[in-house]
């Protein structure tokens, strides 16, 4: 029955309401205003502070009155609370009332007041439910309130229940904050320690991962990293991480660890400390995979703090450390290590770089060594990658900067050649060039030879693989001289044409290569090549350069040569048209006089003497001092001569006789000169030749006296005895000074000189006739006819049969002449006939013998013939005879048989 319920106990289930909580907070407001005092009373009032409580945490319920005050719902909650508590202090399950009351405190803002109810409900009931959150409510308030021993506690509590609590984590997140408050810094790391082994053990130190957590347990754990770098900060720093580490073991975490301290350290700019952090990490953990990256920033922390020198030292400890050779790529792929690599590379580069930078600066060998080891040190990491051909490059002009050509050379030629298609293959190639330049000056005998050769090899390598360079036809310019210098012509050649053939070639490399072809096609024979090509420099050669004359005097020999090997040949026109080439296409040419010559020696050959006359004459104009000039006067006298030209044929011998030289020589060509001018009709300048030949060539006498006899000839001729009698004495004077020189032709041209004068006297003899008075001009013809036959006896004298006959018919002549004289003078014109007669008989008397003498000379002249000796003076003594003795020697036998010599 209805009476029977208030004996019976209710029994009040907490079970989910489908009505709002407002209706629920009525009914029990409603069923406590009964005044029921049964069990359900003391779970009515829970249950309606619980409410009530709820409400206030979620104040979204309403009446109809509006919204529920806040405070006043609080109070109500603690209100009844305290009233279970006081009215039923022994119920079993007030553990719940007291952590409810101690959230109503809380939710109040009376932190005490819960901390107090909390407090109770840790002590009477330590197997509550409720006991795990107590302790750690408990030390969050006691935590905020800075009594971080009773937090510590506390939280210890919970930590120490086991892991199952869901407040261990954050219990023990907030112990660690505990020690870390209390300065206990190792206590402090250890519980963090043990927080993060729980969030990041299985994360293997993949930082990037930490991310992936839940937001709350994200920032739980940033929070326990930023209170352990705090703390290791507080402490020593990057040595207590790892004191930590040594002491509580490895984690796989440790990057993590060590990055968040170093990053605090970089946040309040205490960049060497942050350095010697990640420095640690290496130190510690070197072939771990994220130790390169620590290095790195161990070099950006430097940079940061404006480090120069630590930055450098950086550097090197990564390189020496991470570069390809070292032992930490033995456990970890390359190809996952881009960064890694990435960072090895500009590390690499900044070394190099910064060595060379100081080397330049320094000049140093110590600096030179130690760039080109980073540099090697790269190429022998990343000799595939993109930035090697650049680093070799750089290399190589570090070398060649330390004045190591040798290396500098062999550097250059494998980044120009070694490593593809790439922006400083051709500027490598060409420093390569003159590097092999620079290195062979200091070379010499057959390094030097050897490196010679390889230069030029290289060098025609460069222009080869590098056309489009500005410095190729130069380089291929230069080679092809280099090869001409060593003889090889025909390569000389080759290369040299290709800067020719070239349109991007400059005036000046075309003037040089076209002077190699030239010099090499001479040098291999090739003359007719070698002009045109020396046409082509002589082309492009400006006339007041100081290689102008040396190109034509190559020009000139190039043509000249031509005409030789015609020569050789057997074709002197062909070398005659190329010997008269040389003036006009060579001018000023030294060899220019050689040509002329050799062409008019080309022209007598040919017996062409006009042509060759003009030539020679040319010659002669041209070139007054040419050492050949007498073998070109000797050359126009036979020209001439041949030409049947005997007048300049005379003067050309005149030339020869008269110029300095062999005297043999000119005494020849003075003779012809004389006998050619005597030739052409020119006495005079026979004459004159005649004379200078007998004052240049007194000896041998016989020509000499020849020449005198020849020039007496001239003035008998010209009717000058004056000059004739000087000569007729030169001529027995230079026989009679002869000595053992004189000839029977000296004797005879003497004699016949004798003759010759006193054949004059013997005219003036005969010339003057007999007259009154008689005695006066026979007196004079006397004298005259003793002269004459004194003269005639000296030419007698020399024993020249046709002289002597002569000499001896003119003797006889003298008297017979003296006797028709006497005869035929004039009579005294006061004689009768008597006396006329008488006077003629006295005279008859008187020529006489002279007529006896007359043929008694003409006999003896004519005795000769007994002799075998017969001339036209001892026949004019037999026609004398005949007139003289008609009746003896008028017959045609002759009956006179004797000989008589005139004294």
């Amino acid at each position: 029955t209805i009476a029977d319920l208030g004996t019976r106990p209710l029994r009040l289930e907490d079970q989910p309401v489908a009505a709002d909580e407002q209706q629920a907070m009525n009914a029990y407001r409603s069923f406590l205003a009964t005044g029921d005092q049964t069990e359900a009373r003391p779970q009515a009032m829970r249950r309606l502070a619980d409410i009530n409580l709820e409400a206030e945490i979620e104040p979204s319920a309403t009446v109809e009155q509006g919204p529920v005050p806040y405070p006043r719902q609080v109070q109500d909650s603690i209100r009844l609370y305290r009233q279970v508590l006081e009215s039923y202090p022994d119920r079993a399950d007030n553990d719940k009332v007291i952590y409810q009351l101690a959230r109503a405190y809380e939710l109040g803002g009376e932190p005490m007041p819960a901390l107090a109810e909390l407090s109770r409900l840790v002590e009477r009931y330590p197997a509550s439910q409720y006991r795990q959150e107590a302790q750690f409510r408990r030390g969050e308030i006691q935590f905020v309130r800075k009594q971080y021993v009773e937090a510590e506690y506390a939280y210890r509590a919970v930590v120490d229940s086991g892991e199952q609590s869901p407040f261990f984590e954050q219990s023990l997140y907030k112990l660690g904050w505990c020690y870390f408050k209390q300065g206990r810094y190792d206590e402090s790391n250890t519980t963090f320690l043990a927080l993060l082994d729980r969030k990041l053990a299985a994360k293997a130190g993949d930082s990037t991962l930490l991310n992936q957590l839940p937001r709350a347990e994200q920032e739980r754990v940033d929070d326990t990293l930023r209170a352990m770098s705090l703390g290791f900060s507080y402490e020593e720093g990057a040595g207590s991480v790892a004191g930590l580490f040594s002491q509580r073991g490895a984690r796989p975490y440790e990057d993590i660890v060590y990055e968040r301290l170093g990053q605090l350290y970089l946040d309040k700019e205490r960049y060497t400390d942050a350095a010697q952090t990640f420095q640690a990490y290496v130190d510690n953990n070197p072939l771990q995979q994220q130790a390169p990256a620590f290095q790195m920033r161990v070099i950006e922390s430097y940079q940061s703090g404006e480090f120069p020198t630590l930055v450098l030292q950086g550097k090197k400890d990564f390189v020496q450390r991470y570069n390809l050779q070292s032992e930490y790529w033995q456990h970890h792929d390359r190809n996952a290590a881009a960064e890694v690599l990435g960072f090895l590379k500009t590390t690499m580069t900044d070394l190099s770089r910064h060595y060379h930078a100081l080397a330049q600066q320094s000049k140093l060998p110590a600096d030179y060594t130690e760039a080109s080891q980073w540099y090697r040190s790269f190429l022998g990491s990343f000799a595939d990658s993109a930035e090697a051909p650049g680093m070799n490059f750089l290399l190589a002009e570090l070398l060649y900067e330390s004045g190591n050509f040798t290396a500098a050379t062999q550097e250059y030629i494998h980044t120009a050649y070694d490593y593809g298609a790439h922006e400083k293959a051709a500027e490598a190639g060409y420093a390569a060039v003159l590097s092999f330049t620079r290195r062979e000056a200091g070379l010499d005998g057959s390094a030097r030879a050897t490196w010679h050769r390889d230069g030029i090899e290289n060098a025609l390598r460069f222009a080869a693989s590098f056309p489009q360079h500005p410095q190729a036809m130069a380089v291929l310019a230069k080679a092809g001289e280099q090869l001409l210098a060593l003889h090889e012509n025909a390569r000389a050649i080759q290369v040299a044409a290709q800067v020719t053939d070239s349109t991007t070639a400059t005036p000046d490399q075309q003037r040089v290569s076209w002077t190699v072809q030239a010099h090499a096609w001479f040098d291999l024979g090739d003359y007719l090549q070698a002009e045109q090509a020396y046409q082509q420099v002589s082309s492009r050669t400006a006339a007041d350069s100081p290689e102008k004359p040396a190109l034509i005097e190559k020009l000139a020999a190039s043509i000249y040569k031509q005409g030789e090997a015609a020569q050789a040949l057997g074709d002197p026109a062909t070398a005659v048209a190329h010997f008269e080439r040389v003036r006009s296409a060579a001018p000023g040419a030294s060899i220019v006089a050689t040509a002329e010559y050799d062409a008019a020696a080309g022209l007598l050959e040919l017996q062409n003497w006009q042509d060759a006359t003009v030539t020679l004459r040319a010659f002669r104009q041209a070139f007054p001092d040419d050492p050949r000039q007498a073998e070109v006067t000797r050359r126009l006298a036979a020209a001439y001569l041949q030409d049947d030209q005997p007048l300049p044929a005379a003067q050309e011998f005149e030339r020869i006789g008269r110029a300095a030289g062999e005297p043999g020589l000119r005494r020849d060509a003075l003779w012809q000169s004389a006998e050619l001018y005597g030739n052409a009709g020119q006495p005079q300048q026979a004459v004159s030749v005649y004379q200078f030949y007998v004052t240049q060539f007194p000896g041998p006498a016989e020509p000499a006296i020849e020449a005198r006899q020849r020039i007496a000839a001239h003035y008998r001729a010209d009717g000058d005895w004056r000059e004739q009698e000087r000569w007729l004495h030169e001529i027995i004077s230079a026989d009679q000074q002869a000595g053992a020189t004189r000839t029977d032709r000296t004797r005879y041209l003497a004699a016949t000189a004798r003759l010759s004068l006193a054949d004059h006297v013997h005219e003036q003899y005969r010339a003057v006739a007999l007259r009154l008075p008689l005695n006066k001009s026979l007196g004079e013809k006397k004298r005259l006819m003793q002269e004459t036959l004194a003269q005639y006896q000296q030419a007698a004298a020399y024993s020249v049969a046709e002289v002597t006959t002569a000499a001896a018919f003119q003797t006889a002549q003298v008297y017979s002449q003296l006797a028709t004289a006497l005869l035929e003078s004039e009579r005294p014109r006061n004689l009768d006939a008597e006396a006329l007669a008488e006077y003629d008989v006295l005279l008859e008397d008187q020529a006489y013998p002279f007529e006896e003498q007359a043929i008694a000379l003409h006999e003896t002249n004519s005795a000769r013939l007994e002799t075998g000796l017969y001339d036209a003076w001892i026949g004019k003594s037999l026609q004398a005879l005949a007139t003289l003795v008609p009746a003896q020697y008028a017959k045609q036998e002759k009956g006179a048989n004797y000989v008589a010599e005139l004294h």
